[in-house]
């Protein structure tokens, strides 16, 4: 059922209030001079620059003629209501009167509720973002617009053209799918700017109309749009991920559905700092060729009551908007770190924003595959982990002695150097317990000493650099040992080769911090036993 027929059998089942949450003010527009035509009621606007317009069918326009322009105060819009029947009267920008402190509007709201029933009569609040007060909870009807169709933004398209005169493409489709997530106001934007640019509308203006909608996702603060030019062959090692990835990405394929395969929900990567799990999500976009949204949990919350609801589904209506899509969500567990204590410290709203999340994850029919990277397990909501919110969960451990060969001739050859003229075993062999991210530093240090003794790059630099490195594995031991122990039963290896041993750091003198499990930062571990 489209929002359209939404609306009307909303006014049918004799509705009282109903608020529409939505930008598209003149989509607004056309879905109420819809359902008063076939309700056979008139259609009021009321707006505080305005006052009362009514619908004049005939011109196709919102006149003063039967309206009361001088009406720009609310309490007279609501005598106005109160006066008439067989109306319909949208409220546009109310949002400003159901705040703190606007206990008149709001009683007003609720004194709507409970008019007679036969006076067939609806009363429609329209802002741009979502805002109820608690009162109203129960009586009022809350609509949230989806972001424009294919469909909406074709007829855009083909008004964009007319306006400045030009031919519609022979082939729009390239130019319409970039516009997916965009408003129609931004769409139009984004195609005139186009047009004005370039001097004409083909499927060669793609870039520009990405141009514009990357601008409008990074305006909302909390997503970004990724270009990953990381691919598959930048990873070292994680085949049995890459292998999953694969065959979850036939999914997407034409004839997928009709095999009865449904597109993948998502993957949660769980693992040690450093083992490459950022940039897997980055290889997957680039593999898949679909849009990558970063999203950035730590700036949905905001601090007015609502916001961060709001935040998370306008983050999530986006990614929806432009699917196919891929929402990469890194280090999930920092930020739904508490929730489970979310009631007492913040509110509710951590809880809140996890149930919005994981309701969606759950329910969602948009083909939106989320990438959820996390590195501290004990931190991560055990909802989260429950099978059907994502379709797998993987365990990234450190790279194996094969691994960091080709780890490491993936940054010399990044570097533009020759791995034929290293000895690359060896290398990978005095590197044991490295993370990829450590190897890389271990590259461009060797690099630095190199360039600094005036020469190129030996074994004896990246041997060196190697030596006079301190891994997490060693500061963070009986970490990343209890981290293996939890993933055996309850996540699958990304790597389908055996995990090697920890070195014997048991001895090891190195102090530690409280955070890497020790209690006093300034012991080394001998002195700790017994603790």
């Amino acid at each position: 059922m489209n929002s359209q027929q939404e609306l009307i059998n909303l006014i049918k089942a004799n509705t009282k209030i109903i608020q529409i949450v939505s930008y598209e003010t003149l989509l607004i527009h056309a879905y109420l001079v819809g359902a008063a035509h076939e309700l056979g009621r008139d259609l009021y606007l009321w707006n505080r620059v305005d006052g009362i317009k009514k619908w004049d069918g005939e011109n196709g326009v919102f006149s003063t003629n039967g309206g009361n322009g001088e009406a720009r105060r609310p309490e007279r819009a609501f005598s106005f209501f109160d006066e008439e029947e067989n109306i319909i009267l949208l409220l546009e920008d109310f949002h400003p009167d159901l705040g703190e402190h606007q206990g008149e509007s709001i009683k007003r709201l609720r004194n709507v509720t409970m008019s007679a029933n036969e006076r067939k009569k609806t009363l429609v609040l329209s802002q741009p973002f979502r805002l109820l007060p608690r009162e109203l909870e129960k009586e009022v009807h809350v609509m949230e617009l989806p972001y424009p169709s294919f469909r909406d933004l074709e007829q855009i398209l083909e008004e964009v053209c007319g306006t400045y005169g030009i031919p519609v493409p022979d082939e729009p489709d390239r130019l319409i799918e970039a516009a997916l997530g965009l408003t129609i106001m931004e769409a139009r934007k984004a195609f005139s700017l186009a047009y004005i640019e370039s001097g004409k509308l083909t499927g060669a203006q793609v870039p520009l109309v990405t141009r514009e909608k990357e601008s409008v996702i990074k305006k909302s603060g909390y997503l970004e749009y990724f270009h990953p030019k990381e691919g598959m062959e930048d990873v070292g090692g994680l085949d049995t991920l890459k292998g999953w990835l694969v065959r979850r990405g036939r999914a997407f394929d034409k004839g997928a559905a009709d095999f009865g395969l449904i597109p993948p929900r998502g993957i949660l990567l769980l693992g040690i700092p450093g083992t490459g799990k950022s940039l897997f999500a980055k290889a997957i976009g680039n593999q898949w060729q679909f849009p990558l949204l970063r999203l950035d949990m730590g700036k949905i919350f905001g601090g007015v009551v609502g916001e961060s609801e709001k935040n998370i589904g306008g983050a999530l209506g986006i990614a929806e908007a432009i699917a196919p899509s891929i929402l990469w969500i890194d280090e999930i567990e920092k930020a739904m770190a508490g929730a489970e204590s979310s009631g007492r410290s913040d509110g509710g709203t951590t809880s809140r924003v996890l149930g919005t999340f994981l309701t969606w994850m759950q329910e969602k029919t948009k083909p939106v595959f989320v990438v959820a990277t996390a590195n501290d397990i004990s931190k991560i909501p055990p909802e989260l982990l429950r099978k059907g919110r994502v379709d797998e969960i993987f365990f990234v451990d450190l790279p194996t002695k094969k691994e960091r060969e080709k780890i490491i001739e993936i940054h010399l050859e990044k570097k533009s150097r020759k791995t034929a003229e290293f000895d690359i075993p060896k290398i990978a062999t005095q590197s044991k317990d490295f993370s990829g991210a450590e190897l890389e530093e271990v590259v461009k240090e060797a690099l630095f000493q190199a360039y600094d003794a005036g020469r190129d790059l030996r074994d004896e630099d990246l041997l060196g650099a190697i030596s006079r490195t301190y891994p997490l594995a060693r500061t963070m031991y009986e970490s990343i040992d209890q981290m293996r122990q939890w993933a055996k039963s309850r996540a699958v290896a990304a790597s389908g080769e055996e995990p090697e041993s920890l070195g014997n750091w048991k001895n090891d003198d190195t102090p530690k911090l409280r955070q890497e499990g020790y209690a006093n930062p300034f012991l080394p571990r001998k002195e700790t036993k017994g603790e």
